[in-house]
């Protein structure tokens, strides 16, 4: 492994600890800088790192402009229509909005975006487990973050089934939006794919602490089938 993609990749694997014990009850030192690295601006410039490593500069920025661009016209199209998510609202947690969706919700997708794929390699199995990470962390940040408030409302949680399907859809999507223009995709490695784990396992424990039992496990059991779909159909 490259000294860049060990930097990236070590840094990455920092985010999840943090995200869990920002959640907890620790000691104030702690608990500050628990609460400023899992903040949105670490959690991108992480994958940002951890993209340039993997797939250089000029297919990076092409996975961030064509995710990050269609994740925003689907979150516009579901704040202001309903399509394909259902309808919902952001609230003010997630800072600035443009035209109703928060600056770093693009940001966000491209970077589960690119972490599902390293982990899987397979544009199939990395919608599917999209899907699962939101499987872990839709119920946590409707219901303890209020990041945004489902006006659909569905069985899970509160959280309509249409929803996950529209993930599928985003996410399938700007994979081969970014596949038309930069063909590689990067290479599965054990690094990533203990990475992604790690991440949903860390959604999954606050899932835990918060009583979101069912999210939690829904969350682990969907990320390993996406994984495990990973194997067998990745590059």
């Amino acid at each position: 492994m490259n000294r860049l993609r060990l930097v990236a990749w070590s840094l990455s694997a920092l985010y999840p600890p943090f995200l869990f014990l920002s959640v907890l009850d620790v000691p104030r030192p702690l608990s500050l800088v628990a609460a400023v690295v899992s903040t949105p601006i670490f959690f991108v410039t992480f994958y940002l790192l951890a993209s340039y490593s993997e797939l250089g500069g000029r297919r990076t920025l092409y996975f961030l402009a064509a995710s990050a661009a269609i994740s925003y016209a689907f979150e516009f199209l579901g704040v202001h229509y309903g399509l394909p998510f259902g309808k919902y609202y952001y609230t003010k947690g997630l800072g600035l909005k443009v035209l109703g969706v928060p600056v770093y919700i693009p940001l966000l997708w491209a970077s589960l975006g690119f972490y599902s794929l390293a982990a899987t390699g397979s544009y199939l199995a990395a919608s599917l487990a999209m899907v699962a990470m939101d499987l872990a962390f839709d119920p946590f940040l409707t219901i303890e973050g209020h990041l945004w408030v489902w006006q659909t409302r569905g069985p899970y949680y509160g959280v309509p089934i249409t929803n996950f399907i529209g993930w599928f859809v985003v996410s399938m999507a700007f994979y081969y939006a970014y596949d038309a223009l930069g063909k590689a995709k990067p290479r599965p490695r054990l690094v990533s794919r203990a990475f992604y784990l790690e991440y949903v396992a860390a959604w999954s424990a606050m899932d835990f602490v918060s009583g979101l039992w069912l999210a939690g496990a829904a969350g682990l059991l969907a990320a390993s089938l996406a994984l495990a779909l990973g194997a067998l159909t990745g590059t």
